[in-house]
């Protein structure tokens, strides 16, 4: 009886695991509004398997998880429809993308990273680009 307890522990750590890893290493679209905007912006995030809208307020940083398992063709599309006519339209694997926004709902900059461990970091510039 002792090896069951044991044998459902080691399924029980394992399922957990598999869970923490498909909630960690999804591909990741971060937003980073500048810190010189005056007012909150809203946002649309759109991909082939879900749509958000959301707000930012100014310096403020968001991540969005996107699909584990993505098809190569499948898109992320992120627009200001209120604030601006700017949008970020993107196609291809990633493992993280940085888009940086400005005053105006202007996107700035953007920051398109494929290994895998850069879904867990920042860019280097990123804490010289909220100053």
């Amino acid at each position: 009886m002792r090896y069951l307890s044991w044998t459902f522990r080691a399924i029980w750590v394992y399922f957990l695991l598999w869970v923490l890893y498909m909630w960690l290493c999804t591909p990741v679209v971060a937003l980073h509004y500048s810190a010189k905007a005056t007012e909150p912006i809203g946002f649309y995030l759109d991909t082939e398997s879900s749509n958000l809208k959301r707000d930012l307020a100014p310096g403020e940083s968001r991540w969005y998880a996107t699909d584990m398992n993505r098809p190569p063709y499948m898109w992320v599309t992120v627009s200001f429809p209120f604030h601006s006519k700017d949008f970020l339209n993107f196609e291809g694997p990633f493992s993280r993308i940085d888009v940086y926004i400005g005053p105006g709902a202007q996107i700035e900059q953007t920051e398109i990273r494929h290994g895998f461990f850069a879904r867990f970091t920042d860019p280097e510039f990123h804490d010289d680009w909220r100053d």
